[in-house]
């Protein structure tokens, strides 16, 4: 952790170069002005963003209560002001020269006041690039609407999601989700099982950050997708309801509510979804093993409900002070069934000997999130920012499980039957605060910050052999592993521009303590294991940008980011699928580390090519290995090392007026050098690719399509894991009725079943064939309704204080 005499050294630093902005800088310029509405009354909260001749934001700030407004900046140059505000039309300054100077007043003139023609004025290209931000608009799709987030996202370029639980980016494992830049509280499963239950009809765009810099946590060996939910609401009261019904293998109901009611200085805004009915999963393994074959085959039926809520006020004090609170809730009950059944053949003749049959009744499930967080932020117009963020997040979840394993003969006579029961609680309390601030230095901007956060996790386990009169206690199996980690940071990030160059470095100091405890019986005597951990790492970054001429730009990065491993992978109490089949985690995992090289050009930010290069030691990655002579288990390990190359290339066409493309395209190397002990070294290559392409068409009678295909080839993931080629079409209509306050949306989802995946895992004395299919063929119907009655304004961002914490949870 880091020392207190070392946080009140960087506290020191930071409070004397804000003294230093107090009363230096007197070769600074200023730009004065003031904005107004057509009545001549002032416009409060109104953007002032400050541009130079290549039309390159140099910085920003906003009116305050009288409408008025500064900007003070100490670089020579040609530069004119933009001003905008939600509801009115833009107005822009003549270009001047960098002196001390006084615009006047800008009158606003507002947009016919209907929410349709806000709608039109806020219309966005599919994909943008903004720096080293590849920005994927939500809002502007057809089949990205009416869907859970996880399926939104699939559609974004370069993410994959393997079997439902493992996110990728740009065919590499390791990447942070955020959601507004906050805690997601999961990852594997539970996070995706989180984005199922939230609705993409609240989001507003998707961002992927290859190269992040050192304001941000070093968690994303592979970069950073922040999910950004919509933020421009009307004033008064207005909102959206969306019902959806869904049909695959069986029917499903998504509802989304979103309100918002603006006043003067106060915002208080709220969405609720739920997402109802079963879906299905199917998926098998063929294993040859010890000179056996098991071929096994799994009928899964997700049961549980999912329901989300989320409640946010915003207040300003002043122009320059605002506060907010935020409350997050996300709940998921219900039950689950599995059915597995597996034949056992001897090889080579495949004759077979005996048959398994597996039943897993999840009778009872639940879990609970919840987030709280209070944000207070400062800001003038001298370019100086105070950001701090305090939060506090539980998670709750219990399973209770009844599992049956019968073993029959050729003759179906039954052989054996054992029947176990295992009840399991996961209890996760989070807590952090986080500051940063910014303030204009050197002809430069400075952001500095510190971080603290502390995890408690508590995981139950009882295994249970179930008996005619009663269930008795197997110790070997049962557990309770204790988790406490401490994390502290400190950054220092510096960005100016230097000619046609604009440079930016950052250093971020992090140290992690943390303990795991693992309490158990064995031979009626009550034991404890304790396993310590203490890593500081410096995390640094560096980027270099230039413009050439008035469209391109190519910009260079370098960044060293961290990989720790999720809470729930550190518990080593073993979940069963069947009694030959496993899933364990490991208290011995060890963070991965990872060197990122970026090469990113655009052309009128239409093209878009970037170029990536990643080297990771300690690679963390599942894997299933062999248990005894015929089991196999499911665990996490550190294998060896990686080396990932990809190149991206993203382009916007519209060859017609009523016609609109959107491609992506990635081709990508993997060499993964991995050892799973000293006897099975590997060192496995693969190239693959994926392209992505969406096309929008304007139809008669206020309708638009949409047709949306990708494909993925044969691809390595994990540590050596061979998938086969997929690929999937979507296709959706709209429509606006009711003067545009309504919108009916039809879509079909992997028309011709094309998202099942195939896939090997192979290694001496062991192979394995392995399918699965997620219910990814699905027709659905939507009816949306928009309510308002006054003029667009935004709520604010804001980034939590534990946005990597959480997302290792659980």
């Amino acid at each position: 952790m880091i020392s207190y005499p070392v946080l009140r050294s960087l506290w020191v630093v930071i409070m004397v170069l804000f003294c230093t902005q107090l009363y230096g800088q007197v070769h600074d310029k200023r730009i004065t002005g003031k904005v107004v509405d057509q009545h001549q009354s002032p416009i409060s909260l109104a953007t002032i963003s400050l541009y130079d001749h290549s039309e390159k934001l140099v910085l920003s700030t906003a009116t305050d209560r009288l409408g008025q407004f500064q900007l003070k900046f100490d670089q020579a140059g040609s530069y004119f002001v933009r001003v905008r505000h939600m509801g009115h039309q833009d107005q822009q300054s003549a270009v001047f020269e960098w002196s001390t100077i006084d615009l006047g007043t800008f009158t606003l003139v507002p947009l016919a006041n209907t929410l349709a023609e806000v709608a039109v004025e806020g219309k966005k290209k599919i994909i943008q690039i903004d720096g080293g931000t590849l920005i994927y608009n939500v809002e502007s799709t057809i089949g990205g609407q009416d869907v859970s987030v996880l399926e939104a996202l699939k559609r974004a370029p370069g993410v994959y999601v393997e079997n439902e639980s493992d996110i990728t980016l740009n065919g590499k494992s390791g990447v942070q989700i955020l959601l507004d830049g906050r805690q997601t509280f999961l990852s594997g499963k539970e996070l995706t099982d989180l984005l199922k239950s939230l609705s993409s009809n609240n989001l507003k765009s998707i961002e992927i950050i290859n190269s992040p810099t050192a304001k941000y946590d070093a968690t994303g060996s592979a970069g950073i997708i922040n999910i950004k939910t919509k933020k421009n609401q009307v004033s008064g009261l207005n909102g959206t309801v969306t019902s959806t019904l869904a049909y695959g293998v069986t029917a499903k109901q998504l509802q989304n509510v979103a309100l918002n009611y603006r006043k003067d200085k106060l915002n208080v805004y709220g969405n609720y979804s739920h997402t109802f009915g079963h879906y299905n999963y199917l998926y098998g393994t063929n294993r040859q093993q010890n000179g056996k074959a098991y071929d096994s085959h799994t009928d899964d039926v997700d049961k549980r409900q999912k329901m989300s809520t989320q409640v946010g006020v915003d207040y300003n004090l002043n122009a320059k002070n605002t506060i907010g609170f935020l409350a997050n809730g996300n709940f998921i009950f219900g039950g689950g069934i599995t059915d597995t059944r597996t034949a056992i053949s001897t090889l080579p003749s495949l004759v077979m000997e005996e048959t398994l049959d597996a039943i897993n009744d999840y009778y009872g499930q639940g879990t609970a999130r919840y987030n709280f967080n209070f944000n207070y932020k400062y800001e003038d117009t001298l370019g100086r920012s105070l950001n701090i963020d305090a939060d506090y997040g539980f998670f709750d979840k219990w399973n209770k499980n009844l599992q049956s394993n019968t073993y029959r003969d050729q003759q179906q006579t039954l052989l054996q039957e054992n029947l176990y029961r295992t009840l399991n609680g996961i209890d996760i309390d989070l807590k952090g605060i986080k500051l940063d601030y910014g303030m204009n230095l050197w002809q430069g901007k400075l952001e500095t910050g510190l971080k603290y956060s502390n995890v408690g996790s508590r995981n139950n386990s009882r295994f249970y052999h179930v008996g005619a009169a009663a269930d008795s206690l197997d110790n070997r199996r049962s557990n309770d592993f204790h988790f406490d980690e401490h994390t502290s940071s400190a950054y220092v990030d510096y960005k100016r521009t230097l000619g046609k160059w604009s440079l930016q470095g950052g250093l971020r100091l992090e140290n992690s303590r943390s303990t795991g405890q693992l309490f158990y019986k064995e031979n009626g005597a009550d034991l404890d294991d304790e396993i310590n951990r203490n890593f500081t790492n410096l995390f640094p970054f560096f980027s270099a940008t230039r413009p050439f001429g008035e469209h391109q730009t190519l910009s260079l990065s370098y960044a060293k980011r961290i990989e720790r491993p999720a809470y729930a992978d550190l518990n080593p109490f073993i979940y069963m699928l069947d009694e030959l089949s496993f899933w364990q985690g490991n208290p011995f995992l060890s963070p991965s580390l990872t060197h990122r090289f970026t090469a990113l050009y655009s052309l009128k930010s239409a093209t878009v090519i970037s170029f990536n290069f990643a080297y990771t030691d300690q690679l963390n990655a599942k894997v299933t290995d062999t248990l005894d002579s015929d089991k196999i288990v499911m665990i996490s390990k550190n294998v060896g090392t990686q080396k990932h190359w990809s190149l991206t290339l993203t382009q916007n066409l519209a060859p017609k007026p009523w016609w609109d493309l959107t491609f992506n395209g990635l081709f990508y190397y993997i060499q993964n050098d991995v050892s799973f002990d000293q006897y099975r070294n590997l060192n496995l290559q693969q190239a693959a690719g994926r392209v992505s392409l969406i096309q929008s068409f304007k139809l008669p009678y206020k309708m638009k399509a949409e047709l949306a295909a990708v494909y993925n080839s044969r691809r390595l993931s994990g540590a050596n894991t061979l998938s086969r080629a997929i690929s999937q079409v979507d296709i959706a209509f709209q429509k606006t009725l009711l003067q545009d306050k309504a919108t009916v949306r039809f879509a079909i989802n992997d028309i011709y079943k094309g998202n099942q995946s195939k896939y090997t895992q192979n290694f001496p004395g062991f192979v394995s064939n392995s399918y699965g299919y997620y219910e990814s063929r699905q027709v659905r119907l939507s009816f949306s309704y928009r309510f308002s009655n006054g003029t667009a304004k935004a709520q604010r961002a804001r980034k939590s204080a534990l946005e990597s914490e959480s997302g290792r949870i659980p």
